[in-house]
């Protein structure tokens, strides 16, 4: 691999990996002066201006497709607002780092979803494997044995059903989004817009905000929808044709290791020893689902197809 391109592929990962890891911390600081559902909204609304701002600049075509539509509906519903809303509320509960230690489950989530939802996919031994340790890494960041430890049950509920969300999402887009042949930026932007359309009737029905919004906030907002919702994806999707999906999906286990750092070096958030050990536990289980962990031979003799529903 020429050196440039080795370079390009570092900062695209690790610039994606930061943006991403940094989400949870933003979302900290803007929680006091808005609402999950308010936050998620300026998210996803600054998001989808972005993004329109790139494909404008890069003269990206938008041509007229009606199934995409339906689809970015389906997808900026269950897989960006009801997943932001729901990491903001939990964040009202849980430290920070605890959510981006959660959202490392999101992988693991994946072979949930192709085994209950999507199953006429194939699961492979790997995979199921990667799924049984992230459970175990699950329960023990919750501490279940001791009533969830510190841990707020809401909250837990919320990053878990959050994380699931996310899960579905991945195998979504590669059974009816990709075959489309858009754009990312315009398959991104058709998310967000969408995303920002279903939460406009909740947002503006109720207080626009919760407490003073104050240039800390105004900050952490604009953060979280330029770079999170926005620029970050300018960041992934060329990393995923560098170097493929299995090394640029494993930007997932950056994400915990930039949140739980902010959380404990800048917001002093105090971790119990059941965290970082379930926290890593989870990131083991996300790399053997993604094949980044290999196991022994007779893991992976087989496929095991989900039957059809």
């Amino acid at each position: 691999m020429p050196k440039q391109q080795s370079r390009s592929w570092v900062i695209n990962y690790l610039g994606a990996g930061l943006i991403w890891g940094s989400s949870f911390f933003f979302i900290r600081l803007a929680n006091p002066a808005l609402n999950p559902i308010g936050l998620a909204f300026w998210r996803t609304f600054i998001g989808a201006i972005t993004l329109l701002i790139v494909i404008l600049v890069k003269r990206i075509d938008m041509r007229r497709d009606y199934k995409m539509i339906g689809y970015s509906m389906f997808l900026g519903g269950f897989n960006v607002a009801i997943p932001f809303a729901l990491f903001a509320y939990a964040e009202h509960y849980v430290t920070s780092a605890f959510a981006g230690m959660m959202n490392a489950f999101t992988p693991v989530a994946t072979v949930f979803a192709v085994l209950f939802v999507f199953r006429g996919e194939k699961v492979s031994a790997r995979q199921l494997a990667g799924l049984g340790v992230g459970i175990v890494g699950v329960l023990t960041l919750m501490g279940i044995w001791d009533g969830f430890a510190a841990t707020s049950v809401v909250g837990v509920v919320a990053v878990a059903i959050a994380a699931l969300l996310y899960g579905i999402g991945g195998p979504f887009i590669r059974k009816y989004v990709e075959p489309r042949g858009h754009d990312i930026e315009v398959a991104a932007f058709a998310q967000m817009s969408a995303a920002a359309v279903l939460l406009s009737p909740f947002y503006f029905s109720g207080p626009l905000t919760i407490g003073p919004v104050e240039g800390t906030v105004v900050t952490a907002v604009l953060s979280l929808g330029m770079l999170g919702s926005g620029l970050a994806y300018l960041f992934y999707y060329p990393l995923l044709k560098q170097v493929g999906s299995a090394v640029a999906s494993s930007v997932t286990l950056v994400v915990p290791l930039v949140a739980v750092t902010l959380g404990v070096l800048v917001l002093h958030e105090k971790l119990s020893i059941n965290e970082p050990i379930g926290g890593l536990v989870i990131l083991l289980g996300a790399a053997i689902a993604q094949g980044l962990v290999r196991l022994p031979k007779r893991f992976n003799r087989n496929a095991l197809a989900a039957p059809a529903s």
